[in-house]
């Protein structure tokens, strides 16, 4: 029987490596609702804080929903790697989570979207703040507790006219408010 080749689902390396801007989301293994106390996303977030100066990464925004998170991250140096960013917050995440009682915390793998020049970030940072009101978990963005930025005050963030819709999403929810989805 013939091997099965699996699509590649990465661009080759080098697009990973830089000044780039990306969106990212990481779900909980099994989509579990890891992400509910205070406690764990504090934890989360202290990791990512940490990874991103260990890797090179400006954090411009993140939210933590109950089975996954968002976050809109931007290489400052030419060797900062998402892989390897990525990487160092899964697995010091997890190490961390293990004093809640949760193990296994992780999906494999990750979702990424190069963020393009013509792409606005303030689009893909809405997006991400407004995560918690499209999913019914907040009235207003800033009910949410578990969102922010480690580069602006987020609370003081101005919503474009136009909001990013991930590609993975489907063009027919590109149009009008990007309303939608997680």
């Amino acid at each position: 029987m013939p091997e099965i080749q699996r699509k590649a689902v990465r661009l080759p390396q080098p697009y990973y490596l830089g000044f780039r801007g990306y969106f990212v989301t990481i779900c909980a293994k099994e989509r579990r609702r890891l992400f509910t106390t205070a406690e764990i996303v504090e934890s989360a977030v202290g990791v990512l804080r940490l990874q991103g100066q260990r890797f090179l990464f400006e954090v411009h925004a993140y939210c933590f929903m109950p089975d996954h998170c968002h976050f809109l991250l931007a290489g400052k140096a030419p060797e900062a790697s998402l892989s390897e960013m990525v990487r160092g917050f899964k697995g010091c995440s997890a190490r961390e989570f293990r004093q809640f009682g949760v193990f296994e915390a992780w999906q494999k793998g990750f979702y990424e979207h190069i963020v393009r020049s013509s792409e606005d970030c303030g689009s893909v940072t809405a997006y991400i703040f407004e995560n918690p009101v499209r999913a019914g978990l907040s009235e207003d963005v800033y009910g949410w507790p578990f969102s922010g930025s480690f580069v602006f005050e987020w609370r003081e963030f101005q919503r474009p006219a136009a909001i990013f819709v991930p590609p993975h999403k489907g063009a027919e929810k590109r149009v009008g408010s990007g309303v939608g989805g997680e």
